[in-house]
């Protein structure tokens, strides 16, 4: 984030194959904040972190931006991008949005250069919501991960056709638990 490379040998969580490599989060993602009055974008659909069902990367029933009665600024998000709530991070909401609309400012839109599906997947993760965890582990009141402490966190990257081989055994996976 500063232009400084620093070593990160002492913060790695795991051993990964050799063909990955261990990066920031700045440096696969872009944190797309951009606020826009809500007023204009009234017919927009709107995402709120209760639009998010925790854990899964499933996105439930969604209103548009009057419907929601929203009066303050929100994020302008485009189909495609990941939206992820840093309000209560823990609780792991966030989803790959299926249309353009309006995103509580409780959430950061964002693109990324990686297979979206696989860092979906890798920030409902175990390992993310550890890391995710242990930076915010002073804030007790109201919990939340600002934009330096999620741009640090760490994440194994896999070359592009290892992330769409895990993401094609993960829906597999997926459609199997779905049908017991």
């Amino acid at each position: 984030m500063d232009g400084i490379e620093h070593c990160i040998d002492g913060e790695i969580p795991f051993d990964i194959p050799e063909s990955w490599v261990w990066v920031r989060f700045f440096s696969v993602i872009d944190i797309a904040t951009n606020l826009v009055r809500p007023d204009t974008y009234a017919d927009y659909m709107h995402i709120a972190p209760d639009n998010i069902e925790k854990a899964t990367g499933v996105l439930l029933e969604c209103r548009t931006v009057q419907q929601d009665k929203v009066v303050s600024p929100n994020h302008m998000f485009y189909k495609g991008q990941i939206i992820y709530s840093k309000i209560r991070p823990l609780l792991r909401k966030a989803v790959i949005a299926p249309f353009d609309g309006l995103c509580s400012a409780d959430m950061y839109p964002l693109n990324t250069s990686v297979n979206k599906e696989y860092l979906l997947r890798y920030i409902l993760s175990d390992t993310f919501n550890l890391q995710v965890a242990t930076t915010m582990s002073s804030r007790v009141k109201m919990p939340k991960i600002n934009q330096d402490e999620l741009s640090n966190i760490l994440i194994p990257i896999p070359p592009i056709q290892e992330q769409e081989r895990i993401i094609s055994r993960v829906k597999e996976l997926f459609d199997k638990i779905t049908l017991i």
